[in-house]
């Protein structure tokens, strides 16, 4: 099977048009001096032989070279979110002082971001290289374009292959909010455990407070004790904590209720905590046991892209 042709990206450098320069001068120095013109033509051509050797070994020192897997974790917005880049070397040569980066924007802001230097990597080698990138909104993103750059051997010009298409990764809201209580508040102060009408189990209730939707209140604890308090942790089969959209009602707006359930999540997650997320969609798979497919669904809620 014939493989693709690969594209290879160069243009001088600084360095390299000094280069030329001097190249020129030789040549013009040739023409103006009188007598012999032998030598100074020879100085030329041996300089424009060098410099086409440097372009091919510039060309030649990114041939081979694939990125050939790119995978990452959800995380919230405003963090950096990091690329796990795996980089094979083809070819039947090392190569030296190689850049991977995220693309430079011909049109728009560029974003800059970070550089991971790769010394040396040898003929039929992989490595493994971390990227961050910044994340700020919530959704699910296209990995940008991605280059391999170098300036080795020889330093004259600068050259890149660039690679797109390469995954996706996922932003969810950030964790924020008020945390579900643990513990159950009963007659007495008393820690204890109340059957819902219905068949579903309650694990906790907490105090009342203000901004508390009123359809978690749980009026047969007022009826016996006086005291207001809502239904928190309620749990389903096996101990798992229900996480509902229906529970974030309390809340002003849909990004509010998503860094809600975040919140939820990862407080869950810390305390080791079984759950299920329900956000109406049917999904019966998120789970503890599926915490990023919890966060990147959170991410996409609303058919956010």
């Amino acid at each position: 099977m014939k493989r693709p042709r690969e594209r290879i990206y160069l243009v001088p450098r600084v360095s390299g048009l000094v280069f030329t320069v001097i190249v020129l001068l030789v040549f013009g120095l040739g023409f103006v001096q009188p007598g012999p013109q032998g030598l100074p033509q020879i100085l030329g051509i041996a300089l424009v032989v060098a410099g086409v050797a440097a372009l091919i070994q510039s060309n030649e020192n990114l041939r081979g070279l694939e990125i050939v897997r790119c995978l990452s974790v959800p995380v919230p917005a405003g963090e950096p979110v990091v690329l796990e880049l795996i980089i094979r070397n083809t070819g039947i040569r090392e190569r030296v002082g190689v850049t991977v980066r995220e693309g430079l924007r011909w049109r728009g802001k560029w974003r800059g971001g970070e550089k991971i230097w790769i010394p040396v990597l040898n003929a039929g080698e992989m490595c493994t290289v971390r990227l961050s990138l910044p994340a700020t909104g919530r959704g699910r993103f296209e990995v940008p374009t991605l280059w391999l750059d170098s300036v080795m051997p020889v330093g004259l010009c600068f050259a890149w292959k660039i690679f797109s298409g390469c995954g996706e990764f996922f932003v969810y809201p950030a964790p924020r909010g008020r945390p579900r209580g643990g513990t159950a508040v009963a007659h007495g102060g008393e820690v204890g455990v109340v059957a819902e009408a219905g068949g579903e189990d309650v694990s906790g209730h907490r105090i009342y407070e203000p901004g508390d939707p009123s359809t978690r209140l749980d009026w047969r604890v007022f009826a016996r004790t006086g005291k207001l308090v809502v239904r928190t942790l309620e749990e389903g089969g096996g101990g798992a904590v229900a996480l509902r959209w229906s529970d974030t009602d309390f809340l002003p707006n849909e990004e509010a209720r998503l860094e809600q359930l975040s919140f939820w999540i990862a407080q869950c997650t810390r305390e080791d905590r079984n759950f299920i997320l329900d956000l109406e969609d049917g999904r019966r798979d998120l789970t503890e046991r599926n915490v990023p497919g919890c966060q990147a669904a959170l991410a996409v809620f609303g058919g956010r892209m």
